[in-house]
């Protein structure tokens, strides 16, 4: 046992309790990020107990990284030094859950699958969605930045995330926004946390503004054939009446990954876009029509309306495509780039080309018209990291001269340390080097991972 871990046992065993200490190898391989396994792990069960541990680890310089269902690790550069797991698995309660002004406050550890199951009782959701809901916390998903296949009705957490309670790095408890939609007053300082990876602070409690549970919904595929036609009809959707809360657009790659996990009836030789609406019967037929009548115009080649059997299979791949596509090959390497959807349909085709010359499989997914996340298939040999490695810095370049933002959101580890998952850091470095001074004096919480080595 590490000098580290026999610290942590004997001066914070009492703190949250002999059972909550880990520190055996075995146990803390549970814990290892990008090859980085920490001395010890540790299960606070309140707020004040994690400040209690950032007021330590901050004393004695040991890096801590934040964790929970362990399933957004892979995101990130990999840690500078990691002393410490900090796991709020343990803080797994509804707070605070107000149907009927549609608000809600939880602890980060709270899954979003028990979340969803809580909330559906009631006849709500919130519009977020995660592989591994069984896994995946609310504090990781808000850290993380995850989207869902609901951002084009809803956004991301940023539309919807009222407030946040936060322990700084110092271990100082703080707060931002409020519990209630009308909120008004202070800086939205809790929006700084999301997709922050855990470098700025450690979240303990997250306020939500809920939705009615829609009495139905239906999915519409249009199939085109090339992405400019395709994304013309998503043009004409944004313009006209039609209420969609779903407007993803994919390739054929991306309908084959799907096929292998019960979306066999897609088709593989087009571009597809699938459009979701949700209300009562007759906003489903009036979409059900207009969007038939607006693919005939964008000269579609097959507009099919989807059973609920195939929409709840659709929905799920939708959600999980970046884990269905790195589980294909254990080089997969996903990028998640942020654009103008007038620069999409330019955009996709180079990044195909691109792909096939360097002889590497691609799958494209268009996340309401704005995001893209593209997935590289090398073949599963080591000889094929020269070939993925090149065409990655040449995607992130195109994306940086077409003027979008890119990332890759997973890759292995042998190409992350290769080569930086971010495009190099510009003016708005000096910003974000200030904005974690504040926040972490020490740089003890998750030194490395984010952009610019924060």
């Amino acid at each position: 046992m590490s000098q580290v871990a026999v610290s942590l046992g004997s001066r914070l065993g009492d703190l949250v309790g002999a059972g909550h200490v880990v520190a055996d190898p075995a146990s803390l391989a549970a814990y290892e990020v990008d090859g980085r396994r920490p001395s010890a792990a540790l299960l606070p069960g309140s707020a004040a107990e994690i400040a209690e541990i950032l007021r330590f680890a901050s004393a004695e310089r040991l890096a801590v990284i934040p964790v929970g269902g362990k399933t957004h690790l892979h995101i990130g550069m990999p840690l500078q030094r990691c002393d410490l797991a900090l796991d709020v698995s343990r803080m797994n309660r509804i707070l605070a859950y107000e149907p009927r002004d549609l608000t809600l406050g939880v602890e980060p550890g709270i899954t979003f699958a028990d979340l969803e199951r809580s909330l559906r009782e009631k006849g709500q959701f919130l519009p977020l969605s995660a592989p591994f809901p069984e896994r995946a916390t609310l504090g990781g998903i808000v850290a993380a930045g995850s989207d869902s296949p609901l951002r084009y009705a809803h956004g991301t957490a940023k539309d919807f995330l009222l407030g946040v309670e936060f322990v700084t790095g110092e271990g100082v408890l703080s707060k931002s926004g409020g519990r209630v939609v009308k909120n008004v007053t202070g800086y939205d300082l809790h929006k700084l946390l999301i997709g922050s990876l855990g470098t700025l602070a450690v979240i303990t409690r997250s306020n939500f503004r809920t939705f009615p549970l829609p009495p139905a919904q239906r999915m519409f595929v249009a199939a085109f054939a090339d992405p400019s036609s395709a994304f013309a009809f998503c043009r004409t959707i944004t313009k006209s009446q039609l209420q969609p809360r779903v407007v993803d657009v994919l390739d054929g790659g991306a309908a084959g990954l799907f096929a292998g996990r019960g979306a066999g009836f897609l088709r593989r030789d087009c571009w597809l876009v699938v459009v979701e609406a949700a209300g009562h019967e007759a906003v489903l037929e009036r979409h059900g029509r207009d969007l038939e009548a607006i693919s005939r115009e964008a000269h579609a080649v097959e507009f099919i309306v989807l059973d609920d059997a195939q929409r709840e299979q659709l929905f799920a791949c939708l959600s999980e495509f970046s884990s269905i596509a790195f589980i294909a090959t254990s080089a997969t390497t996903i990028f998640r780039i942020a654009g103008l959807p007038s620069a999409m349909s330019m955009l996709l085709p180079k990044i195909q080309k691109l792909a096939k010359r360097h002889i590497l499989d691609c799958a494209v997914l268009v996340r309401a018209v704005g995001v893209v996340y593209v997935a590289l298939f090398p073949p599963a040999s080591p000889k094929s990291y020269p070939q993925l490695l090149s065409c990655s810095r040449e995607l992130m370049d195109l994306c940086v001269a077409s003027g979008a933002i890119p990332m890759i959101e997973r890759c292995p580890l042998e190409l992350k340390n290769m080569l930086n998952i971010w495009p190099p850091a510009g003016t708005e470095h000096e910003i974000a080097k200030r904005l974690k001074t504040v926040f972490d004096p020490q740089g003890i919480l998750s030194p490395g991972r984010f952009r610019g080595g924060i």
